[in-house]
C-alpha cells in the first residue's frame, strides 16, 4: 500500500463516499461531500478486503495459462467468428455496476459501434432499471431530480422499500442527523419489514408486499379530495394529469378498500396522506423493494406522481429520491450500458443512431434494443448466443433461477471471464478467464446516487498479470476492429483519453433537451484529470426552472397498473442486503469481523407462524419454489418484525459460503414488464422443517465433508468455520473421517447430548489445540468466536467444556468493533453503564459508523423496562 496520502472512493454501493488512503491504513474522506470522513463497517474494513486469499494472476484457457496476446487473439477470432457465421446479435456482454465509466464507455462502443448489437447489459439491471423506466418516462431522461443535501432542508422523509440504516449507512446517519437538528422532520418508512429503519420511524407502514402503487394512488386521491394539489405547477409543468386523475376515481383507492388492501388502518393511512399533503418539503427515498418487482417501474412512478402533483420537486427538500445500490451503476446507466440504451441517455430513434454513428465513425451501429439480462441468458441456453464476455460480476449466483443460468453456460461454446480470483462462482463456468485489477489497482470515474463524479485512483500495482478492464476491452476490440476491416476507435493510452471521449460524446446533448452534458471536459488533459474533484453534473436541482427532458419541457403523469397485493395465505419470500456483506461476498466473505454478523445462511420468520410449523430457533428448515421446482436448506432463526406467512433470507450467501444453499436458486425468473428487472423481493415458496439428527460444526483448515443435507461455511481469525448437519448420527468414530487436518494426535470426549473431538500437537510440554469437531443432536448454539479462540491455544479441559456447553447465544451488535447483545447486557446489568453514552465510551461500540446505535438503545430501553418492572 502506497505511503503516500491517496483521495479515491469506495466500492461498495452508491453512496459514493470518499476515502483517503494513507500511512495509516484507510479512513473516510473528510472533504469528499458525500460522506464528509464517514465510512459504514464494510468501508471501514476495506483495507481487510485487500487481502482477498485468492487472486487472478494470468489469463487461464481451459485451465492452462496463457499470454494477454493469445488470450485476446481468443477472443476477437470469436466474436469475428460469431458475426460471420450468425450474426452481430449471437455474441453477448454481460457487465457490471463495479465497472468504471471508462470500462462501461468502451464496453459499450465495443458490442454496440463494432460488433453492432445491443446485447450488452449489466447487473445493474437486477437493482435500478426499474428506477431508469420511471425516470424515461416521467421526465423524458434518466435523472435523479435531488442531492443529498435535500435530506437536510427536508421537512419530512419517506422512505420506501428500503432498509437504509443497514443499505447505505452512511446516508441514513445523515438522516438521523437531520432529525437530530429538526426534531420536527418526520421519518415515514414503508416496508412490510420492521427492519432497523423501520423502528426509528414517526411512522411505519407495513403493507403487504407489492402494495406499493394502491399506496400512492390513495394518497393522490386523498390529495385531490382535500385540494392539496399544486394546480399551477400541474398546469405549467405537467401533461397526463387528466387520466390520471380519472383512473383514481375508482374505489378501490378509498380508504376503507385500502385499508383491507394493504393491512393497515385508516388512522395510519390518514396520517401519512395528511403529512404528506400538508408538509411543503419531503423527499420519498426508494430502493430495491420498489424497483425489484414485477410492477417496479410503476412502482416508481406511482411515487413521482405524488410529486408533480403538488409540485415537491424541482426545490430544496423535495423530489423522488432512487438510492442505487452499486458505486458506479449510475455511470453505467450515463454511459448506455444497458441493453435498451444506446449511449449517453438516448434510446434508438433515428436521429440518435444518426448522431453517434457519425461520432463513433462506424457503419455497423446497433440500431435495436438488445437482449436484457434475463433475456439474454435464456438465449444463450436455446443457443443463440455463442459468444458471452462476463466482466465484474457473478451470474450464476446473482441472478433468478440461477441453477438455470449454470446450465445454460455449459452449454455456451465460449464463455469468457474477467475477475479477480479464480474461485468466484462465475470463474468455473469460464473457458477462458482473465485477471482484473481489482479496486486500489485500477482508475477512473464512477457517479454515485446524486449525480456526483468521483475518481477512484490507483493506490498499488496490479497483481501479476492483471489489467484493467477497459485495457482488456480495447484490446480486443482493436482486434475485432482490424478483422471486420474497421477503423481502430480504441487507441487509448489512459483513462483521461477514454473519459475526455466520453464527455465530448454527451456534447450531442447541447442542442437537445437532455441534460447530460459533461463536453467542458472533452479536452481534459492528464493533470486535470490527476487532480479531479467530485463534480455534480445536472446541479442539485436539475429541474429547478420546471423544464424536463422532453421536447415540450414538461414532466408525464403514468397511470400505473394496480397490482395486487400477496396472497395472506401463501407464504412470500423476501431476499436483500444485510448490513455488513457486500453482494456475494467474494469482497466481504474472507473478512472475520464482517462474516459475524450471519454466519450461515438463515431465513428469518415470525416466531408465531414458527409455532404453527412446529419449527424452532436455529432448526434447519427447506425453502422451496413450486415454480422452478427447486429448494435450499438454511437455518431458521426468529424476527418478529416480519408478518405472517412473510419470509427474509439474504442475497449474499455464495459459492464455498453457501455451497448448494443460495436463495437466488429458487427464485423464478419473472420481471417487470417495462424494465425487465427481476422480482426478487417477493417470490411464492413453501417452507416446512427439514429431519436432522446430527448438527456438527468443524474448526480447521481443510475440512473433508461427506454428502451431508446442508454445510456452510465462515472465515473466522486463525481458522475456518464449517456447519454442517446430518439426517443420520455421526459417532466418535467419524472423527477422523471428518476433520482433513485434525492432528494424529486426538482426543474425543462425551459432552452433552453429543461428543467433542479434539486435534492437537504437542509444543513442548504443551499440547496445543489445532483443530475441533463438534457434534451435537441439537443445534448448536456456542459461537463459532469462542470456540475459534480455542485454537492455537493450550489444551484445557475445563475450558473446553465449558465453551462447548455453552447455551447462551450471543447476538453480534457492533461488527466494526465486535461487541456483542450480551457484552452489552452485562454492562448494563452490573449497573457501571446505563445509557447509550456510557457504553459507548466503556465497550467503544457504535463510535465507528454508528449503524448499530439503534440496537445499543434498544437494549438500554428493554433493560430500563426490567429494572421498572422488577421494582
Amino acid at each position: 500500500m502506497t505511503t503516500e496520502c491517496t483521495k479515491t472512493a469506495c466500492p461498495y454501493c452508491g453512496v459514493g463516499c470518499g476515502v483517503e488512503v494513507n500511512q495509516l491504513g484507510i479512513v473516510g474522506d473528510k472533504k469528499h461531500p458525500a460522506n464528509q470522513g464517514s465510512l459504514c463497517v464494510k468501508g471501514s474494513a476495506l483495507a481487510q478486503s485487500l487481502d482477498m486469499p485468492s487472486r487472478l494472476l494470468y489469463p487461464k484457457y481451459q485451465g492452462q495459462e496463457i499470454s494477454w496476446e493469445r488470450a485476446t487473439d481468443l477472443i476477437a477470432d470469436a466474436y469475428h467468428q460469431a458475426i460471420e457465421s450468425r450474426g452481430p446479435d449471437s455474441t453477448a456482454m454481460y457487465v457490471s455496476g463495479q465497472l468504471l465509466t471508462e470500462d462501461y464507455y468502451l464496453a459499450n462502443k465495443f458490442m454496440k459501434g463494432v460488433v453492432g448489437s445491443a446485447n450488452i447489459d449489466t447487473n445493474s439491471r437486477l437493482c435500478m432499471s426499474s428506477a431508469v423506466v420511471a425516470h424515461n418516462r416521467a421526465f423524458g431522461e434518466d435523472v435523479v431530480p435531488v442531492s443529498y443535501n435535500d435530506i437536510d432542508a427536508a421537512d419530512m422523509i419517506v422512505i420506501c422499500g428500503a432498509n437504509t440504516a443497514w443499505t447505505h449507512p452512511v446516508l441514513f446517519r445523515r438522516i438521523q442527523q437531520a432529525r437530530e437538528r429538526n426534531p420536527k422532520l418526520k421519518m415515514v418508512v414503508i416496508d412490510p419489514r420492521e427492519t432497523v429503519t423501520a423502528q426509528q420511524a414517526d411512522l411505519h407502514l407495513a403493507i403487504e408486499n407489492d402494495g406499493d402503487i394502491a399506496l400512492f394512488n390513495g394518497l393522490l386521491k386523498y390529495l385531490i379530495e382535500h385540494e392539496q394539489l399544486d394546480h399551477h405547477f400541474i398546469a405549467q409543468h405537467t401533461e397526463g394529469s387528466k387520466q390520471l386523475f380519472e383512473h383514481l376515481v375508482s374505489e378501490q383507492y378509498s380508504l376503507d378498500s385500502l385499508s383491507q388492501h394493504l393491512s393497515l388502518s385508516s388512522e395510519q393511512l390518514t396520517t401519512f396522506f395528511n403529512w404528506f399533503a400538508t408538509t411543503k418539503r419531503a423527499v420519498t427515498l426508494f430502493c430495491q423493494g420498489v424497483n425489484q418487482s414485477q410492477f417496479g417501474a410503476d412502482k416508481a412512478n406511482a411515487i413521482i406522481n405524488a410529486h408533480l402533483a403538488t409540485g415537491k420537486i424541482g426545490r430544496a427538500g423535495s423530489g423522488p429520491f432512487s438510492i442505487t445500490g452499486q458505486p458506479n451503476a449510475m455511470g453505467g446507466r450515463e454511459v448506455g450500458g444497458l441493453a435498451n440504451q444506446l449511449a449517453i441517455h438516448r434510446g434508438f430513434d433515428h436521429q440518435s443512431i444518426e448522431l453517434i454513428s457519425e461520432f463513433w465513425q462506424t457503419d455497423r451501429l446497433a440500431r435495436k434494443p438488445g437482449l436484457k439480462a434475463i433475456e439474454m441468458f435464456e438465449a444463450v441456453e436455446r443457443g443463440d448466443i455463442q459468444v458471452i464476455w462476463i466482466m465484474a460480476t457473478n451470474p450464476v449466483v446473482s441472478m433468478p433461477d440461477n441453477r438455470f443460468i449454470q446450465q445454460a453456460l455449459k452449454k455456451c461454446p465460449l464463455v469468457i471471464v474477467s475477475d479477480v480470483t479464480a474461485e468466484s462462482d462465475i470463474a468455473q463456468y469460464a473457458d477462458l478467464l482473465l485477471p482484473a485489477a481489482g479496486w486500489g489497482e485500477k482508475q477512473g470515474m464512477v457517479t454515485n446516487s446524486e449525480r456526483m463524479l468521483t475518481r477512484q485512483r490507483q493506490f498499488q500495482k496490479p497483481k501479476g498479470l492483471a489489467k484493467p478492464d477497459w485495457q482488456a476491452i480495447a484490446m480486443v476490440a482493436s482486434k475485432v476492429s482490424a478483422r471486420l476491416a474497421m477503423q481502430d476507435g480504441f487507441k487509448f493510452l489512459t483513462e483521461a483519453e477514454v473519459f475526455g471521449e466520453y464527455a465530448a460524446m454527451t456534447g450531442l446533448n447541447k442542442n437537445s433537451s437532455l441534460l447530460l452534458d459533461l463536453s467542458e471536459y472533452a479536452q481534459i488533459s492528464e493533470q486535470e484529470y490527476a487532480a479531479w474533484q467530485p463534480v455534480q453534473w445536472g446541479g442539485a436541482h436539475p429541474f429547478a426552472n420546471g423544464q424536463f427532458s422532453f421536447d415540450d419541457g414538461k414532466a408525464r403523469f403514468i397511470v400505473p397498473s394496480h397490482s395486487q397485493a400477496s396472497d395472506k395465505m401463501q407464504w412470500w419470500l423476501n431476499t436483500g442486503r444485510q448490513r455488513d456483506q457486500w453482494h456475494t461476498m467474494t469482497r466481504t466473505g474472507h473478512i472475520a469481523h464482517l462474516a459475524a454478523t450471519e454466519a450461515e445462511p438463515t431465513v428469518y420468520l415470525n416466531s408465531r407462524s414458527a409455532d404453527c410449523l412446529n419449527i424452532k430457533q436455529g432448526q434447519l428448515v427447506s425453502v422451496s419454489s413450486s415454480e422452478n421446482n427447486q429448494s435450499i436448506v438454511a437455518k431458521a432463526e426468529f424476527d418478529d418484525g416480519l408478518s405472517d406467512k412473510q419470509l427474509f433470507m439474504s442475497m449474499h450467501w455464495a459459492g464455498k459460503y453457501a455451497q448448494f444453499n443460495q436463495v437466488n436458486a429458487i427464485l423464478s425468473r419473472k420481471s417487470d414488464l417495462h424494465s425487465g428487472q427481476p422480482a426478487f423481493k417477493s417470490q411464492p415458496v413453501e417452507l416446512q422443517a427439514v429431519r436432522v439428527n446430527c448438527y456438527g460444526m468443524y474448526l480447521g483448515d481443510q475440512f473433508s465433508h461427506k454428502d451431508f443435507i446442508y454445510h456452510s461455511f465462515q472465515t473466522e481469525e486463525r481458522t475456518g468455520v464449517w456447519r454442517f448437519a446430518s439426517r443420520d448420527w455421526l459417532d466418535k468414530s467419524s472423527a477422523s473421517e471428518l476433520g482433513g487436518t485434525l492432528c494424529e494426535r486426538q482426543l474425543v470426549m462425551d459432552i452433552e447430548k453429543g461428543w467433542l473431538a479434539i486435534g492437537y500437537d504437542n509444543a513442548g510440554e504443551q499440547k496445543i489445540i489445532r483443530s475441533l469437531i463438534l457434534i451435537s443432536g441439537q443445534p448448536i448454539t456456542v459461537t463459532s468466536a469462542d470456540l475459534a479462540r480455542l485454537i492455537g491455544a493450550p489444551l484445557t479441559f475445563s475450558r473446553l467444556l465449558s465453551v462447548a456447553a455453552q447455551q447462551e447465544k450471543a447476538l453480534l451488535v457492533c461488527s466494526c468493533l465486535r461487541v456483542n447483545d450480551q457484552q452489552i447486557i452485562r454492562e448494563l446489568e452490573s449497573g457501571d453503564c446505563t445509557s447509550v453514552l456510557q457504553l459507548k465510551n466503556k465497550l467503544k461500540c457504535g463510535t465507528n459508523c454508528g449503524s448499530c446505535l439503534p440496537q445499543i438503545a434498544a437494549l438500554v430501553d428493554q433493560h430500563s423496562q426490567t429494572v421498572i418492572v422488577s421494582k
